[in-house]
C-alpha cells in the first residue's frame, strides 16, 4: 500500500455481523481458530464480534486449552439485550495467545476458540490492523464435519515482500471440538509442501507423519512451506471426529502488485456443499477482477456449467476430485451483473471481489439449496463501498424490509436461472456503525455483506450454510398457526402429525405435532423432523373489579387453562400495581396485594414465553373503594355456593337483589342471614371458600341471625360477633297468636313454646332472655324425673336458674327459653314494648349497645368496673327490684367463640372439652342438655367418636321437637346423622364422665337450616328384622314410631322413652318393660316372650287414632312368633299379619297421671316354633336342591330373600309371573322368603340353607 493509502486506512474502521434465522438452531455455538497474519504488516488488534437478533442471550467465550487466557481474561460472559453487539478485544500480547503462530506448522497447539450462546447469534473474528482487515464469518454446527477441501484462491499472489519478515504464508487452521480426535492431511501432489515443525511433507510422505492426535480445544496450522507454493488449492483434510477448519491467505496482493490484503473465511465440510450457487459480482477495478474458483469434492467427473442473464449456460470444464477451475467474472461494474453455476455434483464456490482498485475480499458462497432464511440481523458500517448482495426466488421479491421500513432504492434482476433473482442493495456510507435487520415476509433469501474502500474490503455471506434441517428437534412457536420457513428444494413431501401428507414447498398449520419433510436439494434427498409447538398466552387472570381500601387479593395469572400439552412453556412474569400498591412491582405467577387508597387501578402483567421468546401484557382496571362503602354486608340468601370469597355471595342489605360485588375486609360488620340455600364453609377448598384469591376469610364483626350457618367457623378472623335469638314482632295492632313479622326475613322462634338453645358465645347470662316482664320469658335448666307411680321418664324444664348472672358456660352451654306470646288480658303478656322495639331480636351481648339499653333496663353494665348487673322484678306489677342484684363481669371475651382459649385462639388440637356441670344437676339416668357451640351442625358419628369414653352411644340422642311438646329420639350415632347448629340436645352419660368434647371440624356439611329443618327429624328407628307401630291421629303421624327389636345378639340396649309433661295432647306410644316398669321407646324382644304392652299418652279422647305396625311378615319370620294385637278394654284381638292397623279413641277413664293409657294395649306374641303356611292367601315357598320355587294363585309382584339378620341377599327387579323358579345357593343357617303378590297379599317363609 501507499503512504496515502496507509492513512486514509488507519482513519476506517469496520464492523458487520449477522444472525441469520434459517430453519436451524446451528447458530449458539462455533468452534474458531484464528490465523496468524504477519506481524510486520500490521496484523494487530484483532476482536471477535457478538450479535444477537430479536432475542437476548448470555454469550460465554471460552479457549479451553488455553491457560494464558484464563488467566487473564475475566470478561468472557456477558448479558446481551435483542439487537445488540458485543466486541471483544484482543490487543498487544493477547492477539499472540489468540493466533495460531504461523511458525507451528505440524504442532498440536492450544488455540481453539469456543462461543455458547442461549440464543441463536452471530458471530466472526475480524483481523483489525492498520495496514489488513479480513472477517471470518462463523458458521456454527454446519462449520463441523470430518472433511474438507481447501479452496485457494489461483489467481493472485502472495506478496514476496522482505518487509513482512518472512510472515506471510497461506494457512489451513483447524481446531477439534472432542478429544482423541485424530486428524489427517492429504496435500495433493508432490508440489504440495507442507512445513512441519522440523521438515516437510507432501502426497508421498506417510500417513503416520500427515496425521495428528488433538483433544477438545486444540489446534493445527499447516502451512505452506515457501510462498505460492504450487498445487495447494483442493488439499484434503479428514477427521475421525468434527473438526472446525480455517482458511487464510495472507498479504494476497493485486495484479499490479499495489494492494495487498488478507483473504480467509470459515470452511463447511463437503457435505454441506451444493450443486447450484449465484455469484453477485463486487466493485472490483483496474488492478483486479471478481473471479470465482469452482473446486469438485466428489468422485468421477463433475461438470461445470456457467451462465447469465442473456446468455445461455455453457460447460465450462469437467473437474475430478480436488481440481478446480478460477472462472474470471470481469470488473465489477460491467454487465452482467451475476452468474449462476451449475455442477453434476457438489463443489466448493468460493468468490473474490475487490473495492477501490485492488482491496480484495474473498467469501464462501453458499449453495442455493442451502438458503433458507426470511430474516437476517447484522451490524454496518456506513463508510465506503456498504453494499448488500441479496438472492431469492422471483416470489420474495416484494417482501423485503430493513429495520422494518422498505429497502433503499434497489434493482431486482434475473440472473437467467429458473426464477432465481438478484439485487445489490447500497446502504448509507454515513452515520458509523448501526445494527440491522433485513426481513422477507414472502419467501427466503442469502444475504451477502460488503464493505469497503481505498484501505481494505470486508465480505462475507450471511446465509444459512449446508443441507436443509429445521431449527431445532423442537420449534417453540408463539401464535396460533406456522408457516414453515422451506428451504428451497426441487421436491417437497410432507408428512403431517395426523399421517397425511403434501407436496407443497410453504406449509401452513395450525396445529402442533410431529412434522417430517422430506426435500430433493439435488444432489442430496434430505428427511428432518421436527416436532411444532404453537403457543398463546391463553390464560385466566384473576383480579377483582372491586376491592375494598386494605382488602388484600391474590392476583394471579394461569396460563394454558385449557391444559393443551404443548402449551406448556418457560415463562417470565413482571407485575406492575401502580399508585398505593402494598407491592410495586412483582416477577412471581401470583402476587397478593392490598391497596391504601381509593380510585381507579391499572394492573398490568407483561410475561415472557422464554422458549417461543415472544411475550404479551395483559392489563386489567380495577375500582378500589373506600373501606366504608363495604362497612355492613349481607350474606345473601341466594347464595350461589359455600364460598366465603365468592363476591356474587354478598349484598348490601338482607334483600338479595341489593348486589355488592365485594368481599368482607377486615373493617367489614357482616351480617348471616336467615333461610340461605347456602352457608359458607370457611375451609380452603373446592366445595368450601377459595382462599387462592382473596385469602382467609376475615371481617371485624360477624352477627349471626337466627338459623344461620357457619361451617369451619374457627377459620374466621374477627374481632366480634353477635347472635340473635328471633322471636318475631307483631306489626301493627297486637293480636292473640304468633307474631306476624320477623326481622329482616328471619327465622323466627316459637311463642309461648319451649326452646332449648345453645350458647355459641363465651359469657352469655341466664339473665340475658329476660325483659323484665314486656313480655314474659323464661329461663330454665333440662331436668329427668319419674313421677311416682309412672312407668314414662319425664323431660322437663322444672329446674330453675337460681339466679339471673350464671354464665351458661357453666350449664353446657345450653338453656331451655319460653317467650310469652300477646294475650290482651294477662300482665305480662299484654305489652310487649321492649321486645317490640327490639323487633324481637335479642341481640347477645347487648351490654355496650348504649342504643338499645332503654330496653334493658333491668340491666346495668359499668364499663370502668366491667360487670354486668341484673336486676329482679316484680312479677304481679313488672316493678324493678333494687335488691337481690345479680352481677357478671364481662369484657371483650364476650364477643368470642365459646371454644376460644382466654387468648381467643382455637385449641392446639381443634377439640373443644366443654366442661359438664354438677353431678347433682345431671338425672340418675345421667341424661344431661348440652349446646352444640358451633354455629353449624355437627356430624353425629365425629361427636361419638370424640367421646367414646364419657357418652353412653347405645342410648341415641334426643332433641326437642318444633312444637316443643314431644322428645324426638335418635336411635345411634350413625352416618350420617347431625346435631343441628342453634340447638341443645340430650346425651346419656358414663360413669365419671366430666366433659364432653367437640370437633371444630367434626361438622356436616347441609343445607340450609329454613323454619321446619332448624330441628332435623328422627332418623327411621326401623330395620327388617323389627316389628313398628306409629300412632296416627286422624291418619296422621303423632310422635315416634315405637320399636320392638329382634336383638338376638344381645349387643343393643333398650332406648327410654320420655316425655314431655306440657305436651300431654300430643298423641305418643311406647312399649313397656313389664319386668322393670319402664316405659321404652326402643325395646328388645326376649326369645319366649308371650305379651309386649303397648302405652299410649295423650289427654285427647275425642280424635280418632290408629296404631299402626309395619314390618310384622318379616318380624314373624325371622322370631317364629305370630303377633297380634289385644285391646284389652273392647276385648278384641288383631292378627297383625292380615291387619296391621288398628283404630280406636283414646279412653277418658284408666288413664294415669302423664295421661298415659298402659293396661289397654299387650301385643301378644304366639309361641310357635314355625311359620305355618296360610292356605288361604295362595303362596307356597320351596327350596330345595339349590333351586327356589315360589308358587301362587295370582301374578307375584315381588321376591325377597333375608339372612338371620334381616339383610337383604336376594331379589330380582320384577317378577310378573304367577310361577317363579330360580337356583341360587344358600350356604348354612335360617332365611327368610318374604312373597309380595300383586293384590297386596303377602308371606315370609322360613327356609333352610344347606
Amino acid at each position: 500500500m501507499g503512504i496515502l493509502k496507509r492513512i486514509l486506512f488507519v482513519c476506517f474502521f469496520s464492523i458487520f455481523s449477522f444472525l441469520a434465522y434459517s430453519q436451524d438452531s446451528d447458530n449458539t455455538e462455533f468452534w474458531f481458530v484464528a490465523p496468524d497474519a504477519a506481524f510486520h504488516h500490521s496484523d494487530r488488534p484483532t476482536f471477535l464480534m457478538i450479535a444477537t437478533g430479536s432475542e437476548p442471550a448470555t454469550v460465554t467465550i471460552s479457549m479451553p486449552q488455553n491457560k494464558y487466557f484464563k488467566e487473564t481474561r475475566a470478561d468472557t460472559t456477558t448479558i446481551m439485550p435483542a439487537n445488540s453487539s458485543w466486541k471483544f478485544n484482543f490487543t498487544g500480547a493477547q492477539v499472540d495467545s489468540v493466533e495460531n503462530a504461523y511458525t507451528s506448522s505440524g504442532i498440536v497447539t492450544k488455540k481453539g476458540i469456543h462461543i455458547t450462546s442461549t440464543a441463536p447469534v452471530s458471530a466472526y473474528y475480524q483481523i483489525d490492523g492498520g495496514n489488513q482487515k479480513e472477517i471470518f464469518t462463523f458458521k456454527g454446527k454446519k462449520a463441523l464435519g470430518k472433511e474438507f477441501y481447501m479452496p485457494f484462491q489461483a489467481i493472485y499472489r502472495i506478496a514476496d515482500n522482505s518487509s513482512y519478515k518472512d510472515q506471510q504464508f497461506r494457512q489451513i487452521q483447524i481446531v477439534a471440538t472432542e478429544n482423541d480426535t485424530k486428524i489427517v492431511i492429504h496435500p495433493k501432489s508432490e508440489k504440495s509442501v507442507f512445513k512441519t515443525a522440523t521438515s516437510t511433507i507432501n502426497s508421498k510422505s506417510s500417513e503416520a507423519d500427515r496425521t495428528k492426535i488433538l483433544n477438545k480445544g486444540e489446534t493445527l496450522l499447516w502451512r505452506e512451506n515457501v510462498r505460492n507454493t504450487d498445487d495447494l488449492t483442493g488439499t484434503r483434510i479428514t477427521s475421525d471426529k468434527p473438526i472446525a477448519v480455517t482458511h487464510f491467505e495472507d498479504c494476497v496482493q493485486d495484479l499490479t502488485n499495489t494492494d495487498r490484503d488478507p483473504i480467509g473465511d470459515q470452511l463447511v465440510p463437503v457435505n454441506n456443499l451444493g450443486q447450484n450457487y449465484i455469484v453477485v459480482k463486487g466493485y472490483s477495478s483496474a488492478n483486479a477482477t471478481d473471479h470465482v474458483l469452482i473446486l469438485a469434492v466428489a468422485d468421477g467427473t463433475t461438470d461445470v456449467w456457467i451462465g447469465h442473464k442473456g446468455k445461455k449456460e455453457e460447460l465450462i470444464t469437467s473437474l475430478k476430485k480436488g481440481e478446480y477451475i478460477a472462472y474470471d467474472l470481469g470488473l465489477g461494474n460491467a454487465e452482467p451483473g451475476a452468474y449462476f453455476i451449475s455442477t453434476t455434483q457438489s463443489v466448493y464456490c468460493m468468490h473474490q471481489s475487490a473495492a477501490d482498485g485492488g482491496e480484495l475480499g474473498g467469501a464462501i458462497l453458499p449453495s442455493l439449496y442451502a438458503i433458507s432464511g426470511r430474516s437476517i440481523t447484522f451490524m454496518q458500517r456506513q463508510s465506503g463501498f456498504n453494499s448488500m448482495f441479496l438472492v431469492f426466488r422471483d416470489a420474495a421479491k416484494s417482501g423485503f424490509t430493513l429495520d422494518g421500513k422498505p429497502l433503499p432504492k434497489h434493482t431486482v434482476s434475473d440472473v437467467g436461472f429458473g426464477d432465481w433473482r438478484y439485487a445489490k442493495v447500497s446502504l448509507p456510507t454515513s452515520g458509523g456503525e448501526k445494527v440491522s435487520t433485513v426481513a422477507n415476509s414472502t419467501g427466503s433469501f442469502a444475504l451477502g455483506y460488503f464493505n469497503g474502500g481505498s484501505g481494505t474490503s470486508l465480505y462475507g455471506y450471511l446465509s444459512a450454510f449446508g443441507r436443509f434441517s429445521f431449527a431445532g428437534d423442537t420449534l417453540y412457536i408463539c401464535g396460533d398457526n406456522y408457516t414453515f420457513d422451506t428451504p428451497y428444494a426441487k421436491k417437497y413431501t410432507w408428512t403431517l402429525p395426523d399421517s397425511t401428507t403434501s407436496n407443497d414447498s410453504t406449509f401452513v398449520t395450525k396445529k402442533s405435532g410431529r412434522y417430517i419433510l422430506e426435500v430433493n436439494q439435488d444432489p442430496f434427498i434430505v428427511k428432518d423432523t421436527t416436532y411444532l409447538k404453537l403457543q398463546n398466552f391463553n390464560h385466566i387472570l384473576s383480579a377483582p373489579e372491586q376491592l375494598l381500601v386494605d382488602k388484600s387479593f391474590n392476583f394471579k395469572i394461569v396460563l394454558n387453562p385449557q391444559k393443551d400439552p404443548d402449551n406448556y412453556f418457560k415463562k417470565k412474569y413482571e407485575w406492575k400495581f401502580g399508585e398505593g400498591a402494598s407491592v410495586a412491582t412483582s416477577d412471581k405467577d401470583s402476587v397478593t396485594v392490598s391497596y391504601s387508597s381509593s380510585g381507579l387501578k391499572t394492573i398490568s402483567l407483561k410475561i415472557w414465553n422464554e422458549d417461543a421468546k415472544c411475550d404479551s401484557t395483559v392489563t386489567r382496571q380495577i375500582n378500589v373503594l373506600e373501606a366504608s362503602a363495604g362497612k355492613v354486608m349481607y350474606w345473601r340468601t341466594d347464595a350461589r355456593n359455600r364460598d366465603w370469597n365468592n363476591v356474587h355471595n354478598w349484598s348490601k342489605t338482607y334483600l338479595p337483589k341489593d348486589s355488592i360485588l365485594l368481599i368482607p375486609s377486615k373493617d367489614t360488620r357482616v351480617i348471616m342471614t336467615s333461610n340461605a340455600v347456602n352457608y359458607p364453609s370457611l375451609k380452603d377448598g373446592k366445595e368450601h371458600t377459595d382462599w387462592s384469591r382473596y385469602g382467609q376469610p376475615e371481617v371485624n364483626e360477624i352477627v349471626f341471625r337466627y338459623g344461620s350457618e357457619l361451617y369451619y367457623q374457627h377459620l374466621l378472623k374477627y374481632n366480634k360477633a353477635y347472635i340473635n335469638y328471633n322471636w318475631g314482632y307483631y306489626d301493627g295492632n297486637l293480636v292473640a297468636g304468633q307474631p306476624t313479622d320477623s326481622w329482616e326475613n328471619g327465622i323466627k322462634l316459637s311463642r309461648d313454646t319451649w326452646h332449648i338453645l345453645a350458647a355459641p358465645l363465651k359469657s352469655i347470662a341466664s339473665g340475658d332472655f329476660a325483659l323484665a316482664g314486656y313480655p314474659f320469658s323464661w329461663q330454665k335448666k333440662f331436668n329427668v324425673r319419674q313421677p311416682d307411680g309412672s312407668s314414662v321418664a319425664e323431660g322437663d324444664f322444672s329446674l330453675p336458674f337460681e339466679t339471673n348472672d350464671i354464665k351458661l358456660e357453666t350449664v353446657n352451654n345450653a338453656i331451655a327459653v319460653k317467650m310469652a306470646g300477646f294475650d290482651a288480658n294477662t300482665i305480662g303478656y299484654k305489652d310487649h314494648k321492649y321486645l317490640q322495639n327490639l323487633h324481637g331480636v335479642i341481640e347477645i351481648p347487648y351490654f355496650e349497645n348504649n342504643s338499645e339499653k332503654e330496653y334493658y333496663p333491668w340491666h346495668n353494665y359499668d364499663a370502668l368496673s366491667k360487670i354486668s348487673y341484673f336486676y329482679y322484678f316484680d312479677t304481679n306489677t313488672l316493678k324493678l327490684l333494687n335488691t337481690p342484684v345479680g352481677a357478671m363481669g364481662r369484657t371483650g371475651e364476650a364477643y368470642r367463640f365459646v371454644y376460644e382459649t382466654t387468648d381467643n385462639q382455637i385449641p392446639t388440637d381443634k377439640i373443644y372439652k366443654m366442661r359438664l356441670n354438677k353431678d347433682d344437676e345431671i338425672g340418675k339416668n345421667k341424661e344431661v342438655m348440652v349446646g352444640n357451640p358451633l354455629f353449624a351442625p355437627i356430624d353425629a358419628k365425629a361427636f361419638a367418636d370424640e367421646n367414646r369414653t364419657t357418652i353412653d352411644e347405645t342410648k341415641g340422642y334426643k332433641f326437642l321437637s318444633d312444637d316443643g311438646q314431644t322428645w324426638e329420639q335418635h336411635q345411634e350415632f350413625a352416618e350420617g346423622g347431625k346435631i343441628p347448629a342453634w340447638k341443645a340436645f340430650i346425651v346419656t352419660l358414663k360413669d365419671g364422665a366430666v366433659d364432653v368434647s367437640f370437633p371444630l371440624e367434626g361438622i356436616a356439611l347441609t343445607k340450609s337450616l329454613s323454619a321446619s329443618s332448624i330441628s332435623y327429624k328422627t332418623k327411621s328407628l326401623t330395620a327388617d328384622n323389627t316389628l313398628s307401630v306409629q300412632l296416627l291421629k286422624e291418619g296422621f303421624a303423632s310422635g315416634e314410631p315405637a320399636v320392638l327389636r329382634n336383638n338376638q345378639y344381645g349387643n343393643s340396649a333398650d332406648i327410654r322413652k320420655m316425655i314431655l309433661p306440657e305436651g300431654h295432647a300430643v298423641p305418643e306410644v311406647f312399649f313397656i318393660d313389664s319386668e322393670k316398669g319402664v316405659a321404652n321407646l326402643i325395646q328388645n324382644y326376649r326369645q319366649g316372650q308371650k305379651e309386649v304392652p303397648i302405652g299410649v299418652k295423650t289427654s285427647d279422647v275425642h280424635s280418632r287414632l290408629s296404631l299402626q305396625f309395619k314390618n310384622v311378615p318379616m318380624f314373624t319370620a325371622t322370631t317364629g312368633v305370630k303377633a297380634v294385637l289385644v285391646d284389652k278394654y273392647l276385648n278384641i284381638k288383631q292378627d297383625l299379619a292380615r291387619n296391621a292397623t288398628y283404630g280406636f279413641n283414646q279412653r277418658a277413664v284408666g288413664l294415669d297421671k302423664q295421661s298415659v293409657d298402659k293396661t289397654r294395649f299387650v301385643l301378644r306374641l304366639g309361641n310357635e316354633s314355625r311359620v305355618t303356611p296360610d292356605s288361604d292367601n295362595g303362596i307356597a315357598v320351596v327350596y330345595r336342591s339349590g333351586v327356589l320355587q315360589v308358587t301362587a294363585n295370582e301374578t307375584i309382584e315381588a321376591v325377597t330373600i333375608y339372612d338371620s339378620q334381616g339383610r337383604m341377599v336376594y331379589s330380582p327387579h320384577s317378577v310378573g309371573l304367577a310361577e317363579y323358579t330360580h337356583p341360587i345357593t344358600l350356604k348354612g343357617g335360617i332365611f327368610v322368603v318374604q312373597v309380595k303378590t300383586v293384590s297386596g297379599k303377602s308371606k315370609a317363609e322360613k327356609i333352610t340353607g344347606y
